[in-house]
């Protein structure tokens, strides 16, 4: 595929994502040829943000272009690609992309089964709008599998975006996403049943939050400067049961909605401070024994 080819780029789906990618790659040299927005409204929008012609039509869309992004809901992506496949979207030398996280570049089969090389190229950030988007962009890692031949064009797109490319084999994708998961979304909860806590005390979101920040910045830090095994600190770290045990009664009495939650956590806890070397396997399993895993 020609340089110039490769320069050109169609979104399939102009929300939050696609609009994102779309104007950052616009801003660095590529050549912005088409988008697909399912409504007018949408296509409305996406012809004012992105400056560029806005189809009807997915595959009349994708056949403007040598790079297609598929940036529509993960629900639908499939049945997207397969239905651009049977229209002529698709052709030899174009690089069909997705930005799920949950799914593989699998999903594209229909796509490569025309001659088109397939990735999933998903952004591991948040894009709540554009501009909030575009400012989070620089940094971003970019999870990126698929076909390997393709890679010269997703390394393109990640250097043009000022991001890190993370490369993974097709078959983990979902535990990759599971991982994801964790780190933030459950970060959330996490923070949800802290400020649960405080609630309970009387005290609101807003001054538990602030009084909890410094505690959470600072133990980031720690994870990202020594690990998380050498950044535990805490009772589990020390083994010390009659504060878990004074914790489990007060949860049981006055949130006990938490404590199935607060035990599973300490359970795991338990093994990584083994890890860290602050406790033996017996003092672990008495943990574990008082924490009921």
């Amino acid at each position: 595929m020609s340089t110039a080819v490769t320069k050109k780029v169609a979104i399939i789906g102009a929300g939050n994502v696609g609009s994102v990618l779309g104007y950052a790659l616009k801003q660095k040299g590529y050549l912005l040829t088409a988008c697909f927005a399912r409504t007018e409204e949408s296509r409305q929008r996406a012809s004012e943000v992105l400056g560029c012609s806005v189809y009807s039509e997915p595959a009349e869309a994708a056949r403007q272009a040598g790079i297609v992004f598929l940036t529509t809901p993960d629900r639908v992506i499939e049945e997207i690609c397969n239905g651009m496949a049977r229209r002529g979207g698709f052709r030899p030398g174009q690089v069909v992309l997705h930005t799920s996280g949950a799914h593989s570049s699998d999903i594209l089969l229909a796509a490569r089964e025309e001659g088109a090389k397939t990735l999933s190229f998903h952004p591991l950030q948040t894009f709540p709008g554009l501009q909030a988007g575009l400012r989070a962009l620089p940094g971003t890692f970019f999870a990126v599998e698929g076909d390997r031949d393709a890679f010269g064009v997703a390394e393109g797109l990640v250097e043009a975006l000022e991001g890190k490319l993370l490369a993974i084999p097709t078959e983990m994708k979902p535990l990759y996403h599971a991982a994801a998961c964790v780190a933030c979304n459950y970060l959330s909860t996490l923070m949800d049943v802290a400020l649960r806590m405080y609630d309970v005390m009387g005290i609101s979101a807003e001054q538990a939050f602030a009084s909890l920040s410094p505690l959470i910045y600072g133990t980031l830090r720690n994870i990202g400067e020594m690990g998380p095994a050498k950044a535990l600190t805490g009772p589990v770290a020390r083994g010390d049961l009659p504060t878990i045990k004074a914790h489990l009664q007060s949860i049981k009495a006055l949130a006990p909605e938490l404590l199935a939650l607060y035990s599973c956590l300490g359970v795991y806890t338990a093994d990584l401070a083994c890890r860290k070397g602050t406790l033996d396997r017996e003092q672990a399993e008495q943990l574990k024994n008082l924490l009921g895993g």
